[in-house]
């Protein structure tokens, strides 16, 4: 049995105006606070947009996109992978196609030019969004299981800084947006009971209080060749358990 959804990245600039339009309506099913001006001034800032489209029909159901950049830390040059907006329509949520276009994209990176240090930096207004790091990569500061070296927060500290200006706050380590931004729409991903009995939904939520205002929690994770090959085959794994009827449960992705 065949994924229902279907992927594919690709530039922004190959970007029909009914795909944009496909894409903002997506935002708007699963956040508050979006609009059109915003949603346009995040995708121009990006280089690719990884599209997710219903197998059967062909619909667009869901996307991310991806800002690549070259930055300096820790006295040496890093490629860094940032996620701007990412969705996935509720009918669709549980499955596995983004993470593994996403972890291919970038393997394909890390894999040009294995010695270069390459960094996933994300903004986490949502508990899921923060789990898809800690899950996979050790190396994502920050967690509750593993202190950084003061190098490696200085070096969050100034990117995010260079990055967001006077909307970051090091004390926190979360970006409080000026204009009008995005939140979670009440009753998608709630932190309730059983979800703050775990470790890292519980740490999220001690460091990120102002999640449910769209604060988001800045988080940065070292992406090793061992780690984006194991977060392939595990998403690989769990896809082929939805195909074969093993797996039904269904969950959301939030805004990376």
């Amino acid at each position: 049995m065949l994924s229902a959804l279907k992927g594919a990245t690709v530039p922004r600039e190959a970007l029909t105006e009914a795909q944009r339009a496909q894409m903002l309506a997506l935002m708007q099913t699963c956040y508050a606070g979006v609009n059109a001006e915003r949603f346009t001034r995040d995708l121009d800032d990006k280089q690719y947009v990884i599209l997710l489209s219903a197998r059967h029909t062909g619909e667009l159901v869901g996307f991310s996109t991806v800002r690549i950049a070259e930055e300096e830390m820790e006295g040496r040059t890093a490629e860094i992978i940032f996620s701007g907006d990412t969705v996935i329509h509720p009918d669709y949520w549980g499955q596995k196609e983004l993470q593994m276009r996403f972890t291919r994209l970038l393997l394909h990176r890390k894999l040009r030019r294995p010695w270069r240090p390459l960094m996933w930096l994300l903004l986490s207004a949502g508990y899921k969004t923060y789990l898809l790091a800690v899950n996979h990569l050790p190396r994502t500061l920050p967690r509750h299981d593993w202190e950084p070296s003061a190098e490696r927060l200085a070096s969050l500290n100034a990117l995010a800084t260079r990055w967001f200006g006077e909307q970051f706050d090091p004390v926190r380590g979360t970006v409080r947006f000026s204009d009008a931004h995005y939140r979670v729409r009440e009753g998608v991903s709630p932190i309730d009971r059983e979800a703050a009995a775990h470790p890292d939904i519980a740490f999220f939520a001690r460091r990120n209080p102002g999640h449910v205002e769209g604060e988001e929690l800045v988080c940065l994770a070292e992406l090793r060749s061992r780690d984006l090959v194991g977060a392939l085959v595990d998403a690989l794994r769990k896809q082929w358990r939805l195909w074969t009827g093993r797996g039904s449960k269904r969950g959301v992705r939030a805004r990376a």
